[in-house]
Order: structure tokens, then sequence, then C-alpha cells
């Protein structure tokens, strides 16, 4: 009986430690890829902001999918990715600290990486998938859309409590190609985006040096642009 109880505690012991090294292991890639999505969005995003007819989500949000798809794929849940999410926007709120800058010239492009992140956990599994044509493309489609409709739902709260009408909500054809039309073209290269992602071997193993650098940089960058 003693040795059974001796032998119990020594399995449950070595299971405990797998368990930990295994949630540390997904940690750090939170982290990394969390650092890399901020990184992108600090600089080809902040460089596609500057360019109009809303070019900068139409590519930023294929890119966000790769970099979703890819930590799914690794970490194997849905949840690590909306903290992904909050990762990247975390590392937008440094343009919190810049003075004279529009608080809402921050808080839409962190509202929208979040957006973006919860949808693609939404639809991950068919996105991540590569048997079935139609669940891939009818995902990839409603991400695109989906993750637009809560923005422009988002818009409609600010202009309730604020009054300041957002310009994919101030007339029926901003919204309607927000929505609709970028939407569809949103879709479409997202599923070319991953089409590129899938020939491409993911066989880094994310060690915590390179989590914390690739956060680091990414905070510095964001702070600096």
């Amino acid at each position: 009986m003693c040795c059974s109880t001796l032998e119990k505690n020594k399995i449950n012991r070595k299971g405990n430690l797998i368990m930990n090294i295994k949630l540390s292991k997904n940690l750090f890639k939170i982290i990394f890829y969390g650092g890399i999505w901020g990184i992108l969005e600090a600089t080809l995003g902040y460089i596609l902001h500057l360019i109009p007819y809303s070019v900068s989500g139409m590519i930023m949000f294929p890119i966000a999918s790769v970099i979703l798809v890819r930590a799914y794929k690794s970490i194997g849940n849905r949840s690590s990715l909306l903290l992904i999410g909050f990762i990247s926007a975390g590392i937008k709120a440094i343009d919190l600290l810049l003075p004279g800058l529009s608080i809402f010239k921050t808080i839409n492009p962190m509202i929208s990486i979040i957006l973006e992140s919860m949808i693609v956990a939404a639809v991950c599994p068919f996105l991540a998938g590569e048997n079935n044509t139609k669940e891939y493309v009818g995902a990839a489609i409603i991400g695109s859309i989906g993750w637009r409709l809560m923005y422009m739902f988002y818009l409609v709260g600010i202009y309730l409590f604020t009054g300041n009408v957002g310009k994919y909500i101030a007339s029926f054809q901003n919204g309607f190609n927000f929505l609709v039309i970028n939407g569809l073209i949103n879709g479409f290269l997202v599923i070319v985006f991953l089409l590129v992602n899938n020939k491409v071997k993911n066989n880094l193993e994310v060690k915590p040096v390179y989590a914390f650098t690739t956060l680091g940089l990414a905070v510095l960058i964001q702070y600096l642009i």
C-alpha cells in the first residue's frame, strides 16, 4: 500500500512537471507571436495606414490570420489566440503616451487587433485545415466580414457615447464598401496568404530568448515610430 502511494505521488509529480513545462513553452509562444504581430503592426501597418482606401485592413488582417493560424497549429488551443491579440494591442497602447495624438488614433487600431484575434479564434479550426475547401473558403470570408461587422458595431457604440461619427458608419456607401466589397477582397487575400503559408514549414522552436527579444523589439519600434 505504501509503495503504491509513493508510486502514485511520483507519477503525479512527473505529470505536473510535464504540464508546467508545456504551459511555459506555450506562454513563450504566445509572447513570441504577439511580438511578431506587434512588430508588423508598428512597421508595415504604420506604412499602410498612410495609404487611403482601407488598404491597411485588407493587408494586415490576412497577415494576422497567418500569424494566428501558425500559433494555433503550434499551441493547439484557440484561447491562446486571444492572448496573442491582447499582447499585440498592448504594444499598440504605447502610442497613448504620445502627446498631441488623438486617443482614437490608438484605441481604434487596438480594438481592430482584438476583434481580429477573436474572429480568427472562432474560425481557426477551419482555416488551419487543408482538406475541406468549402469550409476553408467559407471561414476566410466569414472571418474577413465578421471582424469588420464587429468593428462597425464598435463605431456605433462610440457614436452613441461621444457623438463622434466614424468614417465607416458615416454613410451607407462607406459602410457597404468597408463591410462587403473590402470584406470579400479581404477574404480572397486571406485564402491566398494562407495557401502560401501552408507551403512554408514551421519548425521553429520558440525559446524564451526569442519570445522576450521579439516582445522588446516590438515595444521599442512602436515607441520610436
